[in-house]
């Protein structure tokens, strides 16, 4: 039988201190000058985390559905305004169509619709009829290879004409930049259009 060893209190006391007086039991005594301003920091991130937490923890779910709702609107209009303000990938002779679907492929026909239609009011209706028939007088003329596909990009390139590119603005602010049109938007482009014939014929 073993007889059990008897431990002396004070040893074990010396010991221990021994131990923890070891180099990897005590803080380094190097400075350092970052650990005060990261704590500050620290707790001022908590502290903000806290409050935004019991912000929105007390906000009902109704609200935040209503929210997410508004939101999800919000990205789906300007993405749809967005789309419609590219003149630059539209067609335009295809634009043109939709005011006048019913009449024949004749300038002079879609210029009395246009007439018709300055007479009723619709002049977005009138601008857009007058710079199909001028498309298709320029494509009679051979100064454009006209096509429904036909871009004003492409006649713009073709033609080299101011008095073309100020019309085509006009026509693609009031088509796809959603720009109401005004008598002065009629009027000049019942005026310069045949100024844009007549510079062709004579190249």
């Amino acid at each position: 039988m073993r007889v059990a060893q008897v431990v002396d209190p004070d040893g074990a006391r010396r010991q221990a201190q021994r131990i923890l007086s070891d180099r990897r039991f005590r803080s380094s005594p190097a400075p350092r000058p970052l650990r005060g301003p990261l704590q500050w920091l620290g707790d001022r991130i908590t502290s903000a985390l806290d409050h935004l937490g019991n912000f929105f923890g007390s906000v009902p779910t109704l609200i935040w559905v209503t929210i997410l709702v508004a939101i999800v609107a919000l990205v789906g209009w300007a993405i749809s305004k967005r789309v419609k303000s590219r003149p630059a990938r539209t067609n335009a002779g295809k634009a043109t169509r939709s005011a006048a679907d019913d009449e024949p492929e004749s300038p002079d026909a879609l210029e009395r619709a246009a007439d018709a239609a300055e007479r009723d009011g619709d002049l977005a209706g009138a601008v857009r009829l007058r710079f199909r028939a001028g498309l298709l007088r320029l494509g009679d003329r051979g100064a454009i290879a006209y096509r429904p596909s036909v871009t004003t990009g492409e006649v713009r390139r073709t033609l080299g004409s101011e008095r073309f590119d100020d019309l085509a603005g006009t026509f693609e602010a009031v088509t796809y930049g959603g720009r109401k049109a005004d008598r002065p938007d009629v009027e000049t482009a019942r005026r310069e259009w045949p100024h844009v014939l007549e510079e062709t014929g004579r190249r």
